[in-house]
């Protein structure tokens, strides 16, 4: 698959028994729907490419979801009482997409709780 935020491409990554797709270029990670609570608590997450440099120009960018072609667009979730969870998610699919760095962010201590929070009150 093609990054939906830059020029590169989608890699597989395995992590507690789940396929993810890490770009090989801004290191931003797509998750199927149901993935993310899996690799938040995966141990070995640090498998994953870590950013080197976080470029904020990808935070901003809107982006046709990688895993349905085009078909949906995804769109930007933030919590408002954590301002820095923001996650782009797919309307069709569900799926999720990371920029570079945001999955260590939510790995911090004390975020797991508040993305699993999250995503249970955004989709019922």
């Amino acid at each position: 698959m093609d990054c939906p935020k830059c020029t590169g491409r989608l890699h597989k990554v395995e992590l507690a028994g789940v396929d993810v797709d890490q770009c090989d270029r801004c290191s931003g990670v797509w998750l199927d729907f149901g993935e993310l609570e899996k690799v938040l608590a995966a141990e070995d997450a640090d498998r994953l490419k870590k950013a080197i440099v976080r470029d904020p120009m990808h935070d901003v960018l809107k982006a046709p979801c990688p895993r349905c072609g085009g078909t949906g667009n995804m769109i930007r979730l933030t919590d408002l009482q954590k301002q820095g969870l923001r996650v782009d998610s797919c309307s069709v699919c569900y799926g999720q997409w990371l920029d570079g760095g945001e999955l260590e962010e939510l790995r911090k201590k004390g975020l797991f709780a508040s993305a699993a929070d999250f995503f249970r009150r955004l989709l019922g």
